[in-house]
């Protein structure tokens, strides 16, 4: 839930310290000001009615005096609150589904797979926070049902059966954050939730290219 006092665009951009560089394939480059909500405000004053670009974009309030916070993702509304909520709830799940993999995996790619993912969204859960703390919005400390559930799911799994469960949830996963993180990294409006999308992306590509290759070899010994 919020607390008062929240205004948008007047962030400093947040480097997610996991990513310390933009990978070759992000066209995007990290925001510094907010010169690009400006550019979106003009042309809804411009307009007056409501915009919306594709299935991943800016949707306007249309009433010309300010941008809302609110995109589109695979065309429903998305707002920024409700992503960063979303995504410290993954972290949660992604640590705690990490340390499972430590322990129960049997194939040693999958527990390496599991510690690096709960190394990086244990770092990554601390860049979030910070973000929110900047934007006077407070994070949820448990996860969401559908992460639960997922927890609950494989936490009845053992050997073999819970490193193809795991990495096919793993492969899942990064592809739909990976879809999220590119949305929001173009049409966030807030300066420090695009820069945190951005600088997320190379990670999200590393991990979901590991986690492709190693959903199908755990899948190959199975069968």
């Amino acid at each position: 839930m919020r607390k008062t006092g929240y205004t948008i665009g007047v962030l400093a951009a947040v480097a997610l310290g996991a990513c310390s560089r933009i990978d070759a394939s992000t066209s995007n480059t990290v925001p510094t000001t907010d010169s690009h909500t400006a550019s979106v405000m003009n042309k809804s004053d411009a307009a007056g009615v409501t915009k919306e670009t594709g299935s991943a974009g800016y949707m306007n309030t249309g009433t010309g005096s300010a941008v809302s916070n609110t995109m589109l993702y695979d065309n429903r509304p998305l707002t920024e609150e409700q992503f960063l909520t979303e995504m410290a709830s993954r972290n949660l799940m992604q640590v705690t589904l990490g340390q499972m993999a430590v322990q129960r995996a049997t194939d040693p790619e999958v527990k390496e797979f599991g510690q690096l993912m709960k190394d990086h969204h244990t770092k990554a859960n601390q860049e979030l926070l910070s973000v929110a703390q900047g934007m006077n919005l407070e994070l949820p400390t448990a996860m969401m049902a559908r992460h639960q559930k997922l927890v609950e799911k494989l936490g009845s799994m053992t050997g073999t059966q819970f490193d193809r469960k795991y990495m096919d949830a793993m492969e899942e996963a990064h592809k739909e954050d990976l879809a999220k993180f590119e949305m929001v990294s173009n049409a966030a409006a807030t300066t420090s939730v695009r820069a945190f999308a951005i600088r997320a992306l190379p990670n999200l590509r590393a991990h979901g290219h590991k986690a492709d290759q190693l959903e199908d070899k755990v899948e190959r010994a199975a069968n």
